[in-house]
């Protein structure tokens, strides 16, 4: 069979990765395997080794952007010529902006079977109302040009009334990861991690405004051994490095850009803060509680499926205060950071894992 993935960003963020786990399941000796996807960057290096790997020929689409504009004209022609050229037996795409023009031009090409991935939608409350109808109609307009819808979590599936919508929890592979620290936190320091890319959405802004705030309020004087890391990159990070410098964190705050070894990282931090603004899973959550990690972040979106609140993590409703809030509680009883991590791992592994995820995507590849 003919299998093609089509994703926006060439970069091995969550849903690339959620590919890449189920490329990897595909014999690509038995199956020819294919990545469509925007023009690869300088950033695009571990995505191009790790698809090639596997077996996986990339092809680019420079025409195809996550901006709105006339580019999406051409975006869609070059889908189509591609598409038509090849006669894939399975295109899988991911996300808004392929979810719209690939999906059409998938099923004009005569694709047989269409599987689209909501990874997030674009149509969220932080957008202007205008724009958010429009961009609500086009995905309602494309959602019939597939063959399967899949949300990964069942907040959106309210969006999708009409159509036959199914939901498949991220799964990650938790073979390649390996607990090295010692779990006993009563005691001993804590790391707080922001742990995302860096811009509007995952708000790095509210995590070192909330630290601020435990600076003000003597929080941090008098909890010594308390300490934050900020990893990431994106278009915030240097407002997000001149904020630190502004506000004298640079002693509070480590910055340490982007994490290439998961595991020598995530075995240096006790809590993960993510103030998503919008946020329609958060595959790190499941990484961190591999490493028995609990999670502080807001509650939108599809967050409260993935971190229970009061039993995997704390959960607020946005803003500084609420951040700050849900670390002192940490800080104060510090015997939740262990029961709080041991609850995440058990409910990872027995409903976040890639096998499981798998399947359900097997299921509907091959039924």
């Amino acid at each position: 069979m003919k299998i093609a993935h089509v994703q926006v960003v060439p970069q091995l963020s969550g849903a690339q990765q959620v590919s890449l786990d189920i490329m990897s399941s595909l014999n690509s000796k038995n199956n020819e395997l294919y990545m469509i996807c925007a023009k690869l960057e300088d950033y695009s290096e571990d995505f191009i080794c790790k698809f090639n790997e596997i077996g996986v020929t990339i092809i680019e689409v420079p025409s195809l952007r996550r901006e709105i504009g006339k580019h999406d004209y051409y975006a869609f022609k070059d889908l189509y010529k591609i598409f038509k050229g090849n006669n894939f037996d399975i295109i899988h795409t991911n996300s808004t902006k392929p979810g719209v023009i690939a999906r059409i031009a998938a099923r004009l090409a005569g694709c047989k079977r269409i599987v689209h991935t909501v990874h997030g939608i674009a149509f969220h409350k932080h957008i202007p109302f205008f724009k958010r109808i429009m961009f609500y109609f086009a995905e309602l307009s494309s959602l019939y040009f597939g063959h399967y819808n899949i949300t990964v979590n069942s907040f959106y599936k309210k969006y999708y009334p009409l159509a036959n919508t199914k939901t498949i929890y991220n799964g990650v592979d938790f073979s390649k990861f390996q607990m090295l620290k010692s779990q006993s936190r009563i005691n001993t320091g804590l790391n707080f991690a922001f742990f995302a890319r860096l811009d509007d959405q995952k708000n790095p802004i509210e995590f070192i405004n909330a630290v601020y705030l435990l600076k003000l309020e003597g929080i941090l004087d008098s909890n010594p051994d308390v300490r934050f890391t900020l990893a990431g990159s994106g278009e915030l990070k240097s407002k997000c490095v001149s904020m630190i410098k502004d506000l004298q964190l640079e002693s509070n705050i480590d910055v340490v850009g982007w994490v290439y070894d998961k595991n020598e990282f995530l075995n240096s931090v006790d809590v993960i803060c993510q103030p998503s603004k919008w946020e329609a899973f958060g595959l790190n959550f499941v990484e961190a509680a591999f490493f028995k990690i609990p999670a502080i972040s807001t509650r939108v979106e599809g967050i409260p499926e993935v971190v229970l609140d009061r039993e995997t993590g704390l959960l607020y409703s946005g803003g500084s205060n609420g951040l700050k809030d849900c670390i002192v509680t940490f800080i104060n009883n510090r015997d939740l950071v262990s029961k709080f991590g041991e609850n995440s791992r058990s409910r990872a592994l027995k409903l976040f894992n890639k096998e499981k995820m798998i399947d359900e995507y097997h299921k509907i590849y091959f039924s």
